[in-house]
């Protein structure tokens, strides 16, 4: 059986989890449950519109997505079933598979604390920045990543200054320009946002710590 799937992929928002079916080769009671992903959005539709279920469509983007969602299912939601088009008994899935072998062999995750494409803007004087203070009271220059287009604009038209985006569209990508900024500065601002008392973020991170505890891989065998 070929295992594979282009993203987006989705899920199906019911009951206040998501979709499942019984897997008809369960013995155990309650029965096993596989969880049902679609591959396009219009065939997610049509699983609704047949099952009478309203609402939307959950949209998975990257391995990351899919992996952390995984990771909080419980019993008896146990496997994946793709594509399923269920009739009496059998589910008539593209493929389906346990959610520990997708986990283990076929997701690639990393431990990033954002998604991807991030960004950083470049002015004339260098990368923006913001000046603030380590834990033993020595100024720090904390490099400011933007987790969407949108709110680097934002902070552009707050601060009235000029600056060109550059787009870091992966882990790999990003942990390159990190290790290149290391003696520029020590940390990352997330989200910065100007205010009425100045430049502030409510989220920094170390670069040392983001290369040696989260811009680093979880990958599938």
């Amino acid at each position: 059986m070929t295992i594979q799937w282009n993203y987006p992929i989705y899920l199906i928002a019911h009951s206040g989890g998501y979709a499942s079916i019984v897997d008809p080769t369960s013995k155990s009671e309650p029965p096993l449950q596989q969880l049902v992903v679609i591959s396009e959005e219009t065939l997610a539709l049509q699983f609704m519109g047949d099952f009478g279920i309203m609402g939307a469509p959950r949209m998975l983007n990257n391995d990351r997505e899919f992996g952390w969602l995984l990771q909080s299912l419980k019993p008896p939601v146990t496997s994946i079933a793709f594509d399923p088009n269920p009739v009496e008994k059998e589910i008539n899935a593209a493929w389906a598979c346990s959610i520990d072998t997708m986990l283990e062999k076929h997701l690639s995750m990393d431990n990033s604390p954002w998604n991807y494409p991030v960004y950083f803007i470049n002015q004339d004087t260098g990368y923006s920045s913001i000046l603030g203070q380590s834990a033993d009271g020595k100024d720090v220059i904390v490099l400011n990543l933007f987790t969407t287009k949108e709110k680097a604009n934002e902070f552009l038209k707050a601060a009235d200054e000029p600056g060109d985006l550059e787009e870091y569209a992966d882990m790999a990508s990003l942990r390159e320009f990190l290790d290149s900024m290391q003696k520029s500065g020590s940390a990352i601002a997330i989200d910065p946002e100007i205010t009425e008392t100045g430049r502030t973020a409510k989220n920094c991170l170390g670069i040392e710590s983001l290369l040696a505890k989260y811009l680093v891989s979880d990958a599938a065998e």
